[in-house]
C-alpha cells in the first residue's frame, strides 16, 4: 500500500509540472459549416480560425469582419467624440433658429446612437488567400470574432436624407446615380458623399458640377452617406462628417447566424 501511494504521489507531481497548452477562444459565425466558439492554439493566426470554421462557397469575402474586443474602447471613444459634436451642432442649430439643421442632426444623432460598437479592424479574411500571405495573417486573441455574411443583392443611403434608403445594386453604376432615388433632406450637403465599402474602406466623391469625381461603382452591401452641410458641420469639427463615415464603416453587414 505504501509502494502504491508513492508511485501515486509520484505520478501527480510529475503530471503538476507538465506545460499547460494556452489556448485561444474565438467565434466563428454567419457563412460557415461549423459557427460557434473554436478552441485553437495559442499561436492561432486568422487563417487557423477560417479553416476551421470551413467557410461556406457562398460566404461574402468583402464583407467578412474581424471583430476585436481590444479595439472596442478605442472605438466607443470614437463614437462618443461624434455623438458629442452631434449634440454641439444640434444646439448651435437651434440658438440660430435653424429648425431643419436642427431636425436633421437630431436624426442623425439618434441613428449613430443606436449602432453598436463592432470592434471592426479591416483584414484578409478568405481562408486560402491569407494562409498564403504572411503578413495578413494576423495573430488572434480570446474573445475575437470571425463574421462571414452572405453576399446582399442591394445598397444602402444613409445620412442627410429624408429617409434611409435600401436600393437594389445596380452593376458598374456609379455611386452619384443611386443619389435620385432616395431624395436629400432640406440641409444635405449637395457637393460630397461618401462611399463606405464593405471591406471598410471609405471614400469621399465629389457629386457636384464643380467637383465631380471619377465614376465610382459599388460593391454589393456599400453605404452612400450623405453628409451634412459642410459649412454648419465646420462650426464643431471640420472633420465630422469623415468621422461619421469612419464610425459607419466600422459596422457589419446583416448575415446568418450574427449576433451583435
Amino acid at each position: 500500500m505504501k509502494r502504491w501511494m508513492l508511485t501515486s504521489l509520484a505520478l501527480l507531481l510529475a503530471s503538476a509540472t507538465l506545460p499547460v497548452l494556452a489556448q485561444v477562444q474565438v467565434r466563428v459565425e454567419g457563412a460557415v459549416d461549423h459557427p460557434g466558439v473554436l478552441n485553437l492554439k495559442d499561436s492561432a493566426r486568422l487563417s487557423d480560425a477560417a479553416l476551421a470554421a470551413q467557410v461556406r462557397p457562398d460566404a461574402y469575402m468583402l464583407g467578412a469582419a474581424w471583430l476585436r474586443p481590444s479595439l472596442q474602447s478605442e472605438q466607443q471613444r470614437q463614437k462618443a467624440g461624434v455623438l458629442f459634436d452631434l449634440d454641439s451642432l444640434h444646439l448651435q442649430a437651434l440658438q440660430r433658429g435653424d429648425a431643419a439643421l436642427a431636425d436633421e442632426v437630431g436624426r442623425l444623432r439618434n441613428r449613430i446612437a443606436a449602432l453598436p460598437v463592432t470592434g471592426r479592424v479591416p483584414a484578409l479574411l478568405d481562408p486560402r488567400p491569407v494562409e498564403a500571405n504572411a503578413a495578413a495573417n494576423l495573430p488572434l486573441r480570446s474573445g475575437d470574432r470571425l463574421f462571414y455574411p452572405l453576399r446582399p443583392t442591394t445598397i444602402r443611403i444613409v445620412g442627410a436624407v429624408q429617409q434611409p434608403c435600401t436600393l437594389p445594386l445596380q452593376a458598374m453604376q456609379d455611386a452619384r446615380s443611386y443619389l435620385a432615388a432616395c431624395p436629400y433632406s432640406r440641409r444635405a450637403d449637395h457637393d460630397w458623399i461618401y462611399v463606405i465599402e464593405p471591406d471598410g474602406r471609405v471614400f469621399r466623391q465629389g457629386v457636384a458640377l464643380w467637383n465631380r469625381s471619377l465614376p465610382l461603382s459599388l460593391a454589393p452591401g456599400a453605404v452612400i452617406y450623405v453628409p451634412l452641410p459642410a459649412r454648419a458641420a465646420q462650426r464643431v469639427d471640420a472633420t465630422l462628417n469623415h468621422d461619421v463615415a469612419a464610425f459607419l464603416a466600422t459596422q457589419t453587414l446583416p448575415g446568418p447566424g450574427a449576433t451583435p
